[in-house]
């Protein structure tokens, strides 16, 4: 997101959240607070790096002096609760806050520097670690969507952090990580905050980890191994809502693959159905009727009657 964007965003859900609390709807300004927190954070590290990308030639070979690293360090301690120093590891660390991305605690993150390394900038001279780790339920070794095995995707914060790291600049290396650490990009994580505590089956709600889900091909809903269906008929994969069994043979077929029984109107595989679209009962009575009307009928003519006599009476002679 560009820049100005995130300066933009930050004004319209500031609006919104004014307006939810005007007319009482809290649990929708609790989000949108949320939501401008995350917005503002990414774009106070968009301003870092902006700031230090308007760094001169000379200055981006400048490095720290002993009166800098003391004021970095001063710095430091009034800006995390927490900043330890081991002489003979030879490293550096800050505690950040706890971490709230979008609802899901993460924990404080500890940002340990080797600063025995610091001049020459290795990209792995620093580590990041959950102090109270909530990781992925898909995924131990992610404790933050941008970090994995204690190391950060640094994405846009790269040259960044280099830079920093090379001029021995502590405080704006400490702050570059520590942003990046509370904010959330969607595109690029190593799990997503949607999957984070796990997907839940649409089916029957468990809780699903890992590979064990599949996602049907017509409404992409999400489902487990023990709850998706795979057409017998077209081989798609679908989700109970949208498969149907077969009224006849109990095959699962998904919608599409199934017919209407023109007769009854119950639900079958095109195997099961006959002539005129009918499923065996339908066909076998509309055969029986068939035969019925087509067979002769018993002809058994009456004598014809005469009525000589009848209602005639004897007169004498």
């Amino acid at each position: 997101m560009p820049k100005s964007a995130s300066w933009q965003q930050c004004g319209l859900l500031h609006q919104r959240m004014q307006l939810a609390r005007q007319h009482g709807w809290y649990l929708a300004a609790q989000r949108l607070q949320r939501d401008l927190q995350q917005v503002l954070a990414r774009l106070q590290g968009d301003l870092q790096a902006l700031s230090n990308s308007l760094e001169s030639s000379e200055e981006t070979n400048h490095t720290a002096s002993v009166h800098d690293i003391y004021a970095d360090l001063i710095a430091l301690h009034e800006e995390f609760d927490g900043l330890s120093f081991d002489r003979r590891g030879q490293t550096l660390s800050v505690t950040t806050e706890s971490i709230n991305l979008e609802g899901i605690t993460l924990g404080p993150f500890e940002i340990c520097l080797d600063w025995g390394d610091l001049i020459g900038g290795h990209p792995n001279n620093y580590r990041v670690i959950a102090i109270d780790a909530h990781p992925a339920a898909t995924n131990d070794s992610v404790t933050h969507p941008h970090v994995q095995d204690e190391a950060v995707c640094e994405g846009e914060g790269r040259q960044p952090i280099r830079r920093a790291q090379e001029q021995g600049r502590l405080l704006d290396f400490f702050m570059i990580v520590a942003n990046l650490l509370r904010t959330y990009n969607s595109g690029s994580p190593y799990v997503s905050l949607a999957d984070w505590h796990g997907v839940e089956c649409a089916d029957c709600g468990t809780t699903m980890h890992g590979s064990d889900r599949w996602t049907c091909e017509r409404c992409d809903a999400t489902t487990c191994g023990d709850c998706y269906y795979s057409c017998s008929n077209c081989d798609g994969i679908y989700c109970g809502e949208c498969s149907t069994s077969c009224e006849e043979c109990g095959e699962r077929q998904c919608q599409s693959c199934i017919d209407v029984c023109s007769g009854c109107i119950g639900e079958f595989c095109r195997d099961c159905l006959q002539e005129n679209e009918r499923c065996s009962d339908c066909h076998d009575k509309t055969n029986e009727i068939a035969e019925s009307n087509s067979s002769p009928e018993c002809d058994h003519p009456l004598a014809s009657v005469q009525p000589h006599g009848v209602g005639q009476t004897a007169v004498p002679a």
